[in-house]
């Protein structure tokens, strides 16, 4: 089960619950405009992190701190613990120093990963660039809109922009010193002042990426030795968040089968704090978290992982190896006909082991599912067209092996079964999700999107397999 830690799942109540959690002290002007300092200059009080040793209070600054003697390898976030934010204005006071061209910034309107880890909307800065500055989509879309820009999505996710010239040419400001971000975001528009001149700004209406509301941090990025500070932090509430949503429900049956699993994972997070383990690779570039689905069957209220080149693998030890099994994953192929790897785990010396894939057989019309297992007595197989579902529409896919034979379902319902023995070629390398491994490379990767998986190591019925079918309360049709 991909549960949480209790340390963040305590302070993901917090989010949800508390009230805006701001220091008592007035800060000039700006408080006769709405504005109330969230910083108190003299702590860490209001803000968490489970990797306290990279932050401290040094000259009346919230300081991140990487050095030889602490390096960082894994980005660090300090995350306000006074809710989220829907329409707010945020000015704060940075500087960035370190060595290279490093890079760090702050989270806004962001979702907290299970590791603590943090994706969405960023305001990112980068030394040694001309640009210095950019709004930024962490794990997801990555630059919105550079210095000198103002861009706007619409809601095919297409992107324009035009020049803003009051901020082209030479940055006026230097990252290394202390300058003021000025951060107001008003529904679908979010626009960023620099010393008082705007910077960048962005106009977000893709129903699938844009964030309405969720969690400030400040972030030290993973890296090189560098020092991060942040100071004067105030905040003007323009619209309240609404009350998190609150998770589906879901079934006792389908509660006991979750439990059951050797694996359950949640695509959105994209492996980030996963039990077991998972990882995304490549790292960044070819995949997009916490996405709301698209396409005919997509459920509401779910968030999904889209991948177009990246795939996921479980560590070597990964408990699938030769026996019955069965293993689930819900997914939405929108660019055309699947002919794609949905798992995969070799066999020894690189034999054929496990694979679970899309592809257009000779000797059916249109594309197949197919279920393929090598043993000891040659290579025993299933296939299912899909003739009689939608191909391009969200399916809920099951592969079975029970010992005896090998059945393949599509929603809920039996497609195809054949004969074939639960012994197989078991390996101890890593077991691929959305790829496969040919030799020394990684081929045929789902280019879509994917919600869930689950691996169980023995047969599910008929019966656990339709619960699998059905979305959870919540979750809407």
């Amino acid at each position: 089960m991909n549960l949480l830690p209790q340390h963040i799942a305590g302070f993901l109540v917090v989010l949800a619950t508390s009230q805006l959690a701001l220091a008592p002290e007035s800060h000039g002007a700006d408080a006769e405009d709405g504005f109330r300092p969230i910083f108190d200059g003299r702590s860490l009080a209001g803000w968490e992190t489970p990797e306290g040793r990279y932050w401290t209070i040094e000259d009346g600054a919230i300081t991140g701190r990487i050095t030889p003697e602490q390096p960082c390898t894994i980005n660090q976030y300090l995350v306000w613990t006074g809710g989220e934010l829907a329409d707010f204005e945020l000015k704060l006071k940075s500087r960035l120093n370190g060595q290279g061209g490093i890079n760090n910034g702050f989270q806004f309107r962001s979702r907290l990963l299970p590791d603590h880890d943090v994706c969405g909307y960023q305001v990112d800065n980068n030394l040694q660039t001309p640009w210095l500055v950019r709004l930024y989509d962490e794990f997801g879309r990555h630059t919105l809109a550079m210095r000198g820009e103002r861009a706007a999505f619409n809601a095919l996710n297409q992107r324009t922009a035009s020049p803003l010239p009051e901020s082209a040419g030479t940055a006026w400001f230097k990252l290394e010193e202390w300058h003021e971000y000025h951060l107001v975001c008003r529904g679908s528009r979010i626009s960023l002042h620099v010393d008082g001149r705007l910077a960048a700004e962005v106009d977000d209406h893709d129903p699938h990426r844009a964030e309405a509301q969720g969690i400030l941090a400040l972030q030290l990025h993973s890296g090189p030795p560098t020092v991060v500070q942040f100071k004067d932090i105030r905040l003007k509430i323009l619209k309240p968040a609404a009350s998190p949503t609150p998770p589906p429900t879901v079934s006792p049956a389908l509660e006991r089968l979750q439990q059951e699993a050797v694996a359950w994972w949640s695509l959105d997070t994209g492996g980030h704090g996963a039990k077991p383990p998972l990882r995304h690779i490549p790292g960044w570039d070819q995949f997009e978290l916490n996405v709301r689905p698209s396409g005919p069957g997509a459920r509401a209220n779910t968030k999904i992982v889209t991948l177009d080149g990246a795939h996921f693998e479980t560590e070597p030890s990964f408990p699938l190896t030769s026996g019955p099994f069965t293993v689930f994953i819900r997914a939405f192929q929108p660019k055309g006909p699947w002919n794609a790897a949905l798992l995969a785990k070799p066999g020894q010396d690189g034999t054929a082991g496990l694979r679970w894939f899309f592809d257009d057989l000779p000797e059916t019309p249109g594309p197949d599912l197919v279920l393929e297992l090598g043993g000891p007595a040659g290579k025993a197989s299933v296939h299912a067209p899909l003739m009689s579902t939608n191909p391009a529409a969200w399916m809920d896919l099951v592969a079975r092996c029970d010992g005896r034979t090998l059945a393949l379902f599509i929603d809920g319902e039996r497609r195809a079964s054949a004969e074939g023995s639960g012994s197989w070629n078991s390996s101890g390398q890593p077991l691929l999700l959305a790829a496969e491994r040919q030799g020394d490379r990684v081929v045929r990767h789902v280019r879509g999107e994917m919600e869930t998986t689950a691996v169980w190591s023995r047969a599910l019925s008929d019966e656990e397999i339709r619960t699998l079918t059905q979305p959870a309360r919540g979750e809407g049709p």
